[in-house]
């Protein structure tokens, strides 16, 4: 995932990684991407749990560019779990960006939004000119809301957490039949613990379907997986565009000869 991620390091036209709005009429495909990596959530991040275990580890991508297109972020995230999954070759990437040899977006579905976060904006000490409150520290009061409405939605998000750990524990440690080729009535079969048995059943699950997962817990499963590559794609922008005027044109000619005469 690192290695495809790179890929979209410095100026390119991301056309095949945004979502196409027509109404705007965009051309400009363009963008230019400043830094990007893939690194572990620090451990020292409070609220997110012991970061260093195999089960609590998190991983972030951090990306920082000038400007971005719609949905274009997303579009760069699904490709890489597609990459990361083994689903596709880091080469997806340049070949996604060369717009001449592929002009139009392929079908794929966009990362979930959930995870999705304007870390932070930068700009130059010479273009902004800050607004500072005359007595600093003594109004406090949209901060102090801010700071109640974010406190509340981790109690109930981490509540929900908690629940569905417990759940799942509760899950994993239930006794079911194992699965034995040489016994074949139930009475017969041993018992353990479903986690023992999980690792089998999901094994037996991929090898008849491909599981895509988009982040922020969505997942999907396909039963053949087609390359991006030889997938169906959308027509070229400017045939898009050119659609979207001809149309919208035509709606107003109709509706210049229809209006009665006043």
């Amino acid at each position: 995932m690192k290695e495809a991620a790179r890929k979209y390091l410095g100026q390119h036209d991301f056309r095949n990684f945004c979502r196409l709005d027509p109404a705007k009429q965009i051309s400009n495909f363009e963008r230019n991407v400043l830094d990007i990596d893939i690194n572990p959530v620090a451990a020292q991040v409070p609220f997110v749990g012991e970061g260093q275990s195999a089960q609590g580890r998190w991983w972030q991508l951090e990306l920082r560019g000038t400007a971005f297109l719609w949905h274009q972020v997303r579009c760069m995230m699904a490709i890489l779990f597609h990459v990361g999954q083994g689903l596709e070759e880091p080469s997806i990437v340049d070949k996604m960006l060369d717009v001449d040899n592929m002009d139009g977006k392929p079908e794929y579905e966009m990362a979930c939004d959930v995870p999705l976060v304007l870390a932070d904006c930068a700009f130059d000490a010479t273009d902004v000119q800050w607004i500072h409150l005359r007595n600093p520290g003594n109004d406090f009061g949209n901060i102090a809301g801010l700071d109640r409405a974010i406190s509340n939605e981790w109690g109930q998000l981490n509540t929900r957490a908690v629940i569905a750990s417990a759940l799942l524990q509760n899950l994993r440690s239930t006794a079911v039949p194992m699965l034995s080729e040489t016994k074949e009535r139930a009475e017969q079969l041993e018992l353990a613990p479903w986690a023992q048995c999980r690792d089998n059943v999901i094994k037996s699950e991929l090898a008849t379907r491909s599981r895509i997962v988009l982040g922020g817990g969505e997942i999907r499963h396909v039963r053949d997986y087609q390359p991006m590559a030889k997938r169906r794609r959308a027509d070229p922008v400017h045939l898009r565009n050119k659609v979207w005027f001809e149309r919208k044109g035509d709606s107003k000619r109709v509706k210049t000869t229809t209006e009665p005469d006043d």
